[in-house]
């Protein structure tokens, strides 16, 4: 890539997760072993302290499904879905040998009664051909209760237990106002009716002071073990001190209950989403991302680990494993993270709100442009860069918040010819501080503090996603 300058990272990540928490600290057993050479433009990473068939929606394209006959094999190419409109399709396939689709769409005739007016629909699929045959039906619509006005009935999912058709959707949209309700009918095609006491699941009315609360709940499924007991799985969230949340929505678990007439749940009344549920039998496993927990991750494989994220695309061509061996080699492209493009960022997401996050860099800029460090990034405009930078003849180390224009925080001038830093990130839940070092860890020095979380968050920046953190270098 032509005036491309390559960012070499090798990072030994440790995080010492706490409860609502993590602490990456220093492992660095290759800290004393002697580095490669640092080249005009190059950066170093030392440590990071932290078959069957599937259908979906590719906003803006459709609905299209792929398959496979092992879910760790080669999965078909995408076979789109004309026929089927909207979003959140899901596939059934019943004991008669037949399959349905059944998806949000919009309103009858296209002419919605309010905003937030959906209807969930359904047809059937003909596995021989992979096609929709037969006539499209509109099984609920608005809602469980049409004359509330109901908004953004969706996710819906069809079931047959005990002879019986259940056909389980969210309700209410995905904030604060998120549920679950219920339907029940003898056959896939309808008639459906709601139960009485939807929703099946919810924690909208209750006090937002409460202690560990849970928001956000619904877009559930439901599995049976063998055992034959039944749980559900679901999104929700899990605001910091009840105010706001950068982990976006998160998958809970939850066993299910049976109504005497013969409906599942959640949750009623006054029932709480618990942080903690357990159940007889099962032992927390070493690799577990929740909770409490510790991870040791380095860049010595030649393929980034599962947690590992790049936007977009595998950015592979920004990125080597091999280049230089126990490294993640970063080109510094002529790419933003504020462009809906790819660029040179490999990341993790946030998964607690406390936490402590820290890396050696090793990184000569050749120029006024040329920038790395490490990005907190919520969207294109929502970001914290914590980054090396020149200025002229001189080095700055500056934390950068980035938005619909980028203003600098904090910034301390450092020798031009310091090549090593180590940056260092401690978050409080409701405040960020941000450290640095260039003494190899004796001393750290405060750039900044109680910086704002929630310039990240849901709340602030809106959509669906958390806050990720990660290890970014670019020239532009």
């Amino acid at each position: 890539m032509k005036n491309t300058q390559v960012i070499q990272l090798m990072s030994i990540v440790r995080l010492s997760i706490f409860m609502l928490g993590i602490t990456m600290m220093s492992c660095n057993s290759k800290k004393e072993q002697q580095l490669p050479a640092i080249g005009k433009s190059v950066a170093l990473f030392d440590y990071f302290s932290y078959k069957g068939n599937m259908v979906t929606t590719n906003v803006g394209a459709g609905n299209f499904f792929v398959k496979t006959q092992d879910p760790f094999g080669e999965w078909s190419e995408p076979v789109m879905l004309p026929e089927v409109g909207g979003i959140d399709p899901s596939f059934f396939f019943d004991e008669d040998g037949k399959a349905y689709i059944v998806n949000n769409d919009e309103a009858p005739d296209n002419k919605p009664e309010y905003s937030g007016h959906r209807t969930i629909r359904i047809q059937e699929f003909d596995v021989k051909t992979d096609k929709t045959i037969g006539p499209r039906k509109i099984l609920v619509n608005k809602g469980a209760q049409p004359a509330d006005k109901p908004i953004w009935i969706e996710g819906p999912h069809l079931y047959k237990i005990n002879g019986k058709y259940f056909l389980m959707s969210a309700e209410g949209g995905t904030g604060n106002w998120h549920s679950e309700v219920i339907f029940r009918g003898d056959s896939p095609m309808g008639k459906f009716l709601p139960w009485k006491n939807n929703p099946i699941l919810t924690q909208r009315h209750l006090n937002s002071d409460r202690p560990n609360s849970v928001t956000c709940a619904g877009h559930a499924d439901l599995i049976q073990t063998k055992e034959g007991d039944w749980w559900a799985v679901f999104l929700a969230c899990r605001p910091i001190n009840n105010q706001f949340e950068n982990l976006g929505r998160e998958t809970f678990m939850m066993p299910v209950k049976w109504s005497e007439d013969g409906f599942p749940y959640m949750t009623q009344g006054d029932d709480l989403v618990p942080m903690i549920v357990k159940r007889e039998g099962a032992k927390r496993d070493t690799t577990v991302t929740y909770g409490n927990f510790e991870l040791i991750a380095n860049f010595d494989s030649p393929v980034l680990d599962m947690p590992w994220m790049t936007l977009r695309a595998s950015a592979s061509d920004l990125y080597s494993l091999t280049e230089t061996p126990g490294y993640l080699t970063l080109k510094c492209a002529d790419i933003s993270a504020t462009e809906k493009k790819t660029p040179a960022f490999v990341c993790r997401r946030l998964q607690h709100h406390k936490f402590e996050c820290a890396t050696r860099m090793l990184f000569n800029p050749s120029n006024d442009k040329e920038t790395a460090g490490m990005l907190l990034f919520k969207d294109e405009a929502h970001q914290y860069f914590f980054c090396l930078n020149k200025v002229g003849e001189n080095k700055n180390i500056s934390l950068k918040q980035i938005g619909e224009k980028e203003q600098t925080l904090a910034s301390d001038e450092i020798d031009a010819d310091t090549n090593e830093v180590y940056l260092k990130l401690v978050s409080q839940g409701i405040g960020y501080d941000f450290y640095y070092s260039i003494d190899g860890e004796k001393s750290w020095k405060l750039l900044c503090k109680d910086v704002d979380p929630s310039y990240l968050s849901t709340t602030t920046a809106g959509g669906f996603t958390g806050t990720t953190i990660g290890l970014y270098a670019t020239c532009k």
